[in-house]
């Protein structure tokens, strides 16, 4: 039987070399877990700021929908009378299909020479039934309108209690003025307290 005995110099030099191997690797895998945890980072905000982007998309087409929505309404010569004869029964319209969930006329002018300027609010819950939109979407818009034609002065009206895109609304006499504004959300009509909500809106005058 044969006893191999180690020199007290190689013993020490198995030993550092064990421990330079250990840090190597601890460097190694801090290194790789460092580079996956930025990875994982970048990935994460890329896909909060594609749904944001997907989000933001639904609310500005459905402000869109609205803006040629009551367009297309007041183009029509028995609706706009409608929209002009008075604030105690708006004409009802459909907005993709539907009919809105509520709405509200306020008279903001009764002056002299029929100068009337009236605002039709409306609130429609819009199912687009696409992959895209699996619930349905909410949609106010705001019809400003007001009969000049035989007015000579014209309307500067201060509107920015109402929280619309303008502070002031310019009506120029000789003519019917319209203004729209549209206000598109990427969720229903009840759940727009939801920190989760978008809202864009369209703005549109002649």
């Amino acid at each position: 039987m044969f006893i191999t005995f180690m020199k007290t110099s190689q013993v020490k030099k198995i030993k550092s070399e064990s421990g330079f191997a250990l840090l190597l690797t601890l460097v190694v895998i801090s290194v790789v877990l460092a580079v996956g945890l930025s990875l994982l980072q970048v990935t994460v905000k890329q896909l909060s700021l594609s749904s944001i982007s997907r989000e933001s998309t639904i609310a500005l087409y459905t402000a869109n929908t609205g803006v040629e929505c009551i367009q297309y309404w007041r183009s029509i010569p028995t609706y706009r009378s409608e929209f002009l004869s008075g604030p105690s029964n708006p004409p009802t319209i459909q907005c993709a299909d539907e009919n809105p969930s509520w709405s509200e006329t306020t008279t903001l002018i009764d002056g002299s020479s029929g100068r009337y300027l009236y605002n039709y609010l409306y609130r429609f819950d819009i199912d687009y039934g696409t992959a895209e939109v699996t619930d349905d979407v909410c949609l106010e818009t705001s019809l400003y309108i007001a009969d000049l034609e035989s007015a000579s002065a014209d309307i500067d009206e201060d509107i920015s209690s109402a929280g619309e895109g303008l502070v002031t609304l310019n009506c120029q006499a000789g003519g019917i003025c319209t203004t729209i504004f549209s206000r598109g959300f990427n969720r229903p009509c009840d759940q727009l307290d939801s920190i989760f909500t978008v809202q864009r809106e369209l703005t549109i005058e002649y």
